[in-house]
């Protein structure tokens, strides 16, 4: 694990991610620079950035870390998540990289010497899941108003489905205080799914839960929510609530949707969404099962590299696409009816590590055939989802399901996409 986390701070400079959300004083050169703490809504510089380190430090809430630290705080993901989404940035693997609705922690501000007494510590992520998941209950009405709100055709949205979801009227979107009550801060409609981890015991499969999935809605339960955060500043670079939360070490668990059997064929995508209707368009038997991983990584799982001769970088083998037996696809074990992979046709090309002092795109190193020569180039989309398809289909065949096969969407679309286009 440590020397993952050296590779990652050798290769991934901590202000160029920290930049991505927070707007930094200084070039690319200068030795420190200074920004507002995204994690105590800071209204100064008070978080300093430190390159030769490899590290940051804010003067305000003494939040301190290194790129990988960042990477966890602010998207509120697991270690081992944010560690695989630097690789990915760093080039060292293949993956969804550092991307999504980014969801700082919250911190309380270091009080000053006349203050002499703390407030509260705010509860952590996996706390505010519990309580939502307390809260909220089953109803179908509103869960299925905001299905076929975002396109998800009606045939595919059955009784049976949508028991894998609960409702909450009033759903805290942001972390509080121990002792504080969850309403006093923002509030929306969500829905949310409890996140499952499955394993054997004894031979027999089991279910763990170890998060939940909660969705944020637009006031007319028909999409998405698009809030301001009541404590942003006008020239923050992200203003705005996220429309979903992971809360809990989710990483490798998934949503189950419907009754799960041994012999059910299932229909596993990256989100809820997806998943539902590209059972749609793929003509789900009633009985079928969807399977939402929540992220790409979790969907295919990590890509076996070669490494170069000259300087160890990794290379994409296109003509021989290995699963990471350290870094495995979402499966159930033990399953053994068909699995149908649902893979996204819209995911943007990777273009490799941008040059520090030109700022163009290296690209990615490739080598097409077995004893072909090495390409540097950008690896587009299309190719990137059949790499997941091969991925995906391999790592279910491992552990005995069959038949295994990977759907692709129509170029550029994603499933919910596609259906849309249906309805």
């Amino acid at each position: 694990m440590r020397a993952r986390i050296d590779a990652v701070k050798a290769r991934l400079p901590i202000a160029d991610v920290i930049e991505r959300t927070v707007k930094l004083s200084g070039t690319a050169t200068s030795r420190q620079r200074r920004g507002q703490c995204p994690f105590h809504g800071s209204t100064s510089t008070s978080l300093a950035v430190y390159a030769e380190e490899g590290q940051a430090h804010c003067y305000g809430c003494q939040w301190h870390g290194d790129v990988v630290k960042f990477v966890q705080d602010t998207f509120q993901v697991p270690f081992a998540e944010a560690l695989a989404r630097c690789e990915v940035e760093a080039g060292i693997s293949h993956g969804a990289g550092i991307g999504g609705d980014a969801a700082p922690v919250q911190r309380a501000r270091n009080p000053g010497p006349v203050r002499q007494r703390r407030g509260p510590p705010m509860i952590d992520p996996v706390a505010m899941g519990r309580w939502i998941w307390r809260q909220a209950r089953r109803e179908d009405g509103p869960v299925r108003r905001y299905l076929l709100g975002r396109g998800v055709p009606a045939g595919a949205v059955t009784d049976a489905r949508l028991a894998a979801y609960r409702y909450l009227s009033e759903c805290p979107c942001a972390l509080w205080r121990e002792g504080d009550d969850p309403m006093k801060g923002p509030v929306a409609p969500a829905v949310v799914a409890d996140v499952v981890l499955p394993g054997m015991a004894d031979g027999a499969l089991t279910w763990r839960v170890i998060g939940v999935h909660v969705t944020y809605l637009s006031p007319d339960g028909e999409g998405t929510m698009r809030r301001r955060k009541p404590w942003a500043k006008p020239d923050d670079a992200d203003p705005w609530l996220p429309k979903r939360r992971m809360l809990g070490p989710v990483g490798q668990g998934a949503v189950i949707i419907g009754p799960y059997r041994p012999g059910a064929h299932l229909w596993v995508g990256e989100g809820n969404e997806t998943v539902l209707s590209g059972m749609y368009i793929g003509g789900a038997d009633g009985d079928a099962v969807g399977v939402a991983t929540l992220s790409l990584d979790n969907l295919q799982g990590g890509l076996a590299f070669a490494r170069s001769k000259y300087g160890g970088e990794r290379v994409w083998t296109l003509h021989d696409i290995r699963p990471d037996p350290e870094r495995p696809c979402f499966t159930v074990p033990g399953h053994r009816g068909a699995v149908t992979g649902l893979i996204d046709s819209d995911m943007a090309p990777l273009r490799g590590r941008k040059d520090r002092e030109t700022g163009q795109f290296q690209g990615e190193l490739v080598q097409e055939t077995r004893r072909g020569p090495y390409a540097r180039r950008a690896i587009s989309g299309a190719e990137r989802a059949r790499v997941c398809g091969e991925l995906f289909v391999k790592g279910w065949r491992r552990v005995g399901a069959g038949p295994v096969n990977a759907m692709r969407a129509p170029p550029g679309m994603d499933f919910n996409d596609a259906a849309r286009e249906l309805v």
